[in-house]
């Protein structure tokens, strides 16, 4: 095979090769907006599911942070799950999902134990309650410009029909923001949020050896 020859059988392989990548990408599209779709569908009848169970992470008053799972009964026997990772003291809803077909015991087995990476010990937890740790969560962070995770619009249709319960749920700790740094998380940009909207004093760091820092 002659030199021009190869180079037109590369270019050829090149050509056929983007267009099963336009093809796979289109696919993935159509797969995407279908599982959109149906995932649209059953939230809007969420607030028909009966709840399956509410829990929160035994010891969130005293952290500061909560993991909390949603999960609703569907139909067919499966489970529609929403779980939030709740900062009270600072930034509000920082994680959410929506995990909408769900083997009762794939949730007990598999999602519990490590929900957002984290292992975590639950309790039972009012479902109204819940909802108002999350909204007054959001509501405080606000405040200091925290936006709640993007998927929030999402996730909160798994609260449908569910009143907030009107018990007030502390947030801040002694009355001011209170930023916990991790060692997994990269939260430099949280903690220069605070220093421009706040002036000094005005919010207090924990650094991951747990010795409280006031800024």
């Amino acid at each position: 095979m002659s030199s021009a020859q190869r180079r037109r059988q590369r270019a050829l392989e090149k050509k056929r090769k983007e267009r099963e990548e336009k093809k796979r990408r289109e696919r993935a599209r159509r797969e995407a907006a279908r599982s959109q779709s149906s995932l649209g569908r059953l939230l809007a009848k969420a607030g028909e599911l009966p709840v399956e169970e509410c829990v929160i992470s035994r010891g969130w008053r005293d952290r500061g942070s909560a993991h909390i799972l949603l999960a609703r009964r569907r139909e067919n026997g499966r489970l529609l799950v929403g779980g939030y990772y709740v900062d009270l003291w600072c930034m509000g809803l920082k994680d959410t999902a929506v995990l909408p077909d769900l083997d009762p015991d794939e949730y007990q087995q598999s999602i519990k134990p490590e929900i957002f990476h984290d292992e975590v010990e639950f309790e039972p937890c009012d479902p109204s309650l819940a909802r108002a740790i999350v909204e007054q969560a959001i509501e405080f962070a606000r405040r200091f410009g925290f936006r709640p995770n993007k998927r929030w619009a999402e996730s909160v249709r798994v609260f449908a029909g569910i009143e907030p319960s009107a018990e007030p749920v502390e947030t801040g700790r002694n009355g001011k923001p209170c930023l916990v740094m991790k060692p997994h998380e990269n939260l430099l940009g949280a903690r220069r949020r605070l220093e421009r909207t706040l002036p000094a004093g005005g919010f207090e760091v924990v650094e991951p050896e747990d010795r409280p820092a006031s800024q």
